[in-house]
């Protein structure tokens, strides 16, 4: 009967073949996809020739340095990625799509090819800000299917040529309508104006965000840590939230105040805050919703532990990944969260959960 049952299974195995996906290599069980597809724009202009701090670095190579060690960092999943200036010296139309000259052309990512095609990255200005000319290209990549993360390195300037082509925030307004796409901006911005106009891209919608990149030149896995979640890294329970709240509650301090401590007593460590939602209501207010739950847990730990912001690192997916059904009270009631990934604390400080 084993036999039997063992030819049955090899019958049905030729008869009725697996798709190709199905016999492509498993992920990695310990990570969670949270993006399909990427592309980093990268800001070559003269804009970021000035030195960086302290470092000996211009703030130019400091930008190459930090997408090496973020690539470095990023384990290798199933996304479409891409690597592109925002401008390279030479003719550039908009409705010329083979004009982008990528160091990365989309496809498929690989660790070990998208880290030969990052060194290639100039760290000599190649002309004045192109913002505008990176979000025009953008027009031509998506449309992936699924959702795109684009992270751009920008300081705020652009050189837009008035009535011949969109300025950057007229033209990501245009990508956020056409498009499944959120942006990361990675900000250099130091005059109020174009902080503003960075903090206005971000707004259009409301999966986007401003990071800072003092933030990410102390920290480069966070430049492209939204992309995954890593389960090994959940070493605190969720905290849960009353539906369309996001007010603390009492019943979590606790967990809360053990975090605090934690972080505290290991001034290396630092903690990713993700928030989630039920899927009651539209997607964007619940992106929103889930982006105001993260900032909550944020401001407990800032507030009574004093904890530097650039050690709390948010991200929000609304009511993406759920680990309950919604279709229940109490599936929806485990949905309505923030995780709590505690990264690079070292041998021998699992914080465990009390």
């Amino acid at each position: 009967m084993k036999h039997f049952a063992t030819l049955l299974v090899l019958l049905t195995l030729f008869l009725f073949p697996l798709p190709a996906s199905a016999s492509e290599p498993l992920l990695d069980a310990t990570y969670i996809t949270m993006a399909d597809n990427f592309f980093i724009l990268y800001d070559p202009s003269t804009a970021m020739s000035e030195p960086y701090r302290n470092t000996g670095m211009t703030r130019l190579e400091m930008e190459k340095e930090i997408i090496r060690r973020s690539n470095q960092s990023l384990p290798e999943l199933n996304w479409q990625a891409g690597l592109y200036p925002h401008w390279k010296n030479g003719l550039w139309l908009h409705g010329s799509p083979m004009g982008f000259k990528p160091y990365y052309r989309l496809q498929k990512y690989d660790k070990k090819k998208y880290g030969a095609a990052l060194e290639k990255l100039p760290v000599i200005p190649t002309g004045p800000p192109m913002l505008q000319v990176g979000l025009m290209k953008l027009e031509h990549l998506l449309g992936l299917p699924g959702r795109t993360e684009v992270f751009i390195f920008s300081d705020g300037q652009h050189s837009t040529y008035p009535d011949l082509e969109p300025d950057p925030l007229t033209q990501a307004r245009k990508l956020a309508r056409e498009f499944d796409v959120c942006f990361t901006i990675v900000s250099s911005a130091r005059t109020r104006e174009a902080k503003q106009l960075l903090a206005d891209i971000a707004a259009v919608n409301s999966c986007s965000q401003v990071i800072d990149f003092d933030t990410v030149a102390v920290h480069p896995e966070h430049l492209l840590g939204k992309l995954y979640m890593k389960t090994s890294d959940v070493r605190f329970n969720n905290v849960l939230f009353d539906f369309d709240r996001y007010e603390i509650k009492k019943e979590y301090q606790g967990l809360l105040n053990r975090l605090g401590t934690f972080l505290s007593e290991h001034p290396s460590a630092y903690v990713v805050l993700s928030g989630f939602t039920c899927n009651i209501g539209s997607e964007a207010y619940n992106m929103r919703l889930s982006e105001r739950r993260a900032k909550s847990v944020r401001d407990y730990l800032k507030k009574k532990f004093n904890i530097d912001d650039q050690r709390m690192l948010l991200y929000w997916y609304g009511y993406a990944n759920p680990v309950a059904p919604n279709d229940t009270e109490a599936g929806r009631r485990k949905n309505r969260r923030v995780t709590i990934a505690i990264r690079n604390t070292g041998p021998g400080t699992d914080p465990g959960n009390p």
